[in-house]
């Protein structure tokens, strides 16, 4: 059975760490999901850095409720 200790010092390496974003499912599995999303969820909202007008967004929001009412 694992220990507290021995889990502490199993790193889970950051998306930066491993230049990558993936992950197997098996280490996954063995660090904890609650645990490897704590370490590698973002704690912020992304910002993409594109900003719309408030025409562009309403716009936006026209186009999706017409999309809504084609179905």
């Amino acid at each position: 059975m694992e220990t507290t200790s021995e889990r502490e010092l199993d790193h889970i390496p950051t998306i930066k760490e491993k230049g990558t974003n993936v992950y197997k499912p098996e280490d996954i599995k063995r660090w904890g999901v609650e645990r490897f999303l704590e370490v590698v969820a973002p704690k912020e909202p992304f910002r993409f850095g594109i900003e719309f007008t408030d025409d562009e967004n309403r716009r936006m929001d026209e186009v999706l409720e017409e999309e809504r009412n084609r179905k």
